[in-house]
């Protein structure tokens, strides 16, 4: 039999039980409510995980098939791309196979061709440099672009590519860094190549994009004109922005 003492001490805990109850329809749910609580925790975490693993799945398999399928996240955050040349049309602009990481081993490497590959390749432009001008739209053809389009193509050619996106341009295409390998060790840097045989000039037109290395391409610009190698070699030479302004219509 308890004492008077504890039958007063148990009376504001039965006060309290009596209102809980009264709140939940007579039933009192104090530990009922807590377990429901942390099973919601548990399954939304659950759910949280699952999602994410999910959602890193879906970009891990994800391959970008053009230009416009190329996300703004992705330029923003810089997200490296692999895959293949396709196509270069010129020294700075060619057509891009992207690969995801997922798919690299089972991917065969795409053939080379100069027709129909818009709709399954990336158009990329060779950040930093502006390469003499093919001929086309009615447009002449500047010197040394046949060989400037020709550096490019034995770069890339049957490698892996590297794209590190910094931009769109104003003709949609991507604006990158491309690098690539050769003998799986040795890293090249496709501008750095082309102002080094001064087949490229440093372009320094609007939303220009140098990734941070302003100063060495610009150095290596200087090393190419000082040894007169490529344009630089010419008796004249207007820079590609020139002819273009030259010849636009």
């Amino acid at each position: 039999m308890k004492d008077p003492d504890t039958r007063a001490s148990d009376k504001p805990r039965q006060e309290k039980h009596d209102k809980t109850a009264a709140a939940s329809g007579g039933q009192f749910v104090g530990p009922d409510l807590k377990q429901r609580l942390y099973l919601y925790g548990q399954s939304a975490l659950y759910i949280g995980v699952c999602g994410g693993l999910a959602f890193g799945l879906y970009l891990m398999f994800r391959r970008y098939a053009t230009e416009t399928d190329v996300p703004e996240r992705v330029i923003k955050s810089q997200k490296r791309l692999r895959g293949y040349m396709v196509n270069v049309a010129d020294g700075d602009t060619f057509r891009f196979y992207h690969v995801p990481a997922s798919r690299w081993v089972f991917t065969r490497r795409p053939e080379e061709r100069s027709r129909g590959v818009s709709k399954h390749t990336i158009c990329v432009r060779v950040s930093a440099v502006d390469a003499p001008e093919m001929a086309h739209f009615g447009n002449p053809e500047q010197p040394l672009a046949r060989e400037a389009r020709d550096r490019l193509l034995g770069q890339l050619r049957g490698r892996a590519v590297t794209v590190k996106p910094l931009a769109k341009d104003q003709y949609g295409r991507i604006v990158a860094t491309v690098t690539y390998r050769s003998w799986l060790v040795f890293k090249h840097n496709a501008a750095h190549e082309m102002l080094r045989s001064g087949l490229a000039t440093l372009y320094t037109g609007g939303n220009a994009q140098y990734d941070g290395e302003e100063a060495l391409l610009a150095r290596l610009q200087d090393d190419a004109r000082r040894a007169k190698v490529g344009v630089w070699g010419l008796k004249s030479f207007k820079p590609p922005a020139e002819h273009k302004r030259e010849h636009k219509k």
